[in-house]
């Protein structure tokens, strides 16, 4: 960070979803669930200063990604001015490396990176609880990046209980691998599919809790892994159960980020090494396969 009040630079971390498991709709439409988060040393980074004119402006270095007041970063900036109640607008210059439509929460991350840099810039008027709060309002996902220490989410994900010192000790460092194909999955639509299963494709709060217990037991990372989106979303994009289902028969545990499309497997104590997985996956999905190696921060 900046030592400078006029502008920040923070990087805005993309996340992967250790465990997901979905419960059902609640009555606010919104779907309940348990998830165990982890923050990466990989993401984006965003710059942020005051603006000397009368409005909000966001440049990105990727030209797909929209810039106007539907980014969540630009409803970022709303939400902080409204809560601030001062009429004190924002320029914001976001270098992207996360893919869009990943499941790996990077507008979100955005968004949250957003809200930390303005309370910066204003001098602290916000604590972090409160900025939680105005996160919230934003996206399910905002939240845990104010403050994204390894989490358990509940509710729509707006409830969030950091790990114990052991377990994150434990998480912390661990080295993984981020692959996507050329394509992007709607977190909508993936909702929507769950819906369409119900109650099948729904998991209790007991099994996802009864896991969280196994791990906190065990430490076995790998009792953690499980992602209720991944039959549904596999059942239209078969090019993603193919192949999870050919790196696990190689004794790689790997699952589906959130709504996916992007996928993560372990590093720790494989069998093949990282550029040969790589290779699986441009066999896989083709050359344009989006690859990263990365470690839980």
């Amino acid at each position: 960070m900046s030592d400078c009040l006029n502008s920040v630079e923070l990087a805005s971390p993309a996340k992967v979803n250790l465990m997901l498991s979905v419960h059902g709709p609640q009555a606010d439409g919104f779907h309940a669930l348990t998830s165990v988060v982890v923050a990466l040393d990989f993401g984006d980074r965003l710059s942020v200063r005051k603006a000397a004119g009368g409005a909000d402006l966001l440049r990105c270095t990727d030209s797909q990604v929209p810039t106007g007041m539907g980014n969540l970063v630009m409803k970022a900036a709303t939400a902080f001015r409204r809560e601030l109640g001062q009429s004190v607008f924002f320029e914001f210059d976001l270098e992207k490396h996360i893919p869009m439509g990943a499941g790996l929460g990077g507008g979100s991350s955005n968004a949250s990176t957003a809200l930390l840099g303005m309370n910066t810039l204003m001098e602290q008027p916000f604590s972090k609880q409160q900025l939680m709060e105005i996160a919230a309002e934003l996206g399910s996902d905002c939240p845990f990046f104010i403050d994204p220490r390894p989490s358990v989410m509940r509710g729509r994900g707006e409830v969030i209980e950091p790990l114990t010192e052991e377990a994150a000790n434990k998480l912390k460092g661990q080295r993984l691998a981020l692959f996507r194909p050329d394509f992007g999955v709607e977190t909508a639509w993936a909702y929507g599919q769950l819906r369409a299963q119900a109650p099948q494709r729904y998991e209790s709060e007991a099994l996802a809790e009864a896991r969280l217990s196994q791990f906190s037991e065990s430490q076995d990372l790998s009792a953690l892994l499980f992602n209720s989106f991944e039959p549904v979303v596999g059942r239209k994009y078969l090019a993603l159960p193919c192949l999870l289902e050919d790196l696990r028969n190689q004794g790689i545990n790997c699952l589906m980020s959130g709504s996916g499309s992007c996928c993560f497997a372990l590093l720790e104590e494989i069998s093949l090494s990282p550029s040969q997985m790589h290779e699986i996956c441009r066999n896989a999905w083709g050359s344009s396969v989006f690859w990263v190696e990365t470690s839980i921060c």
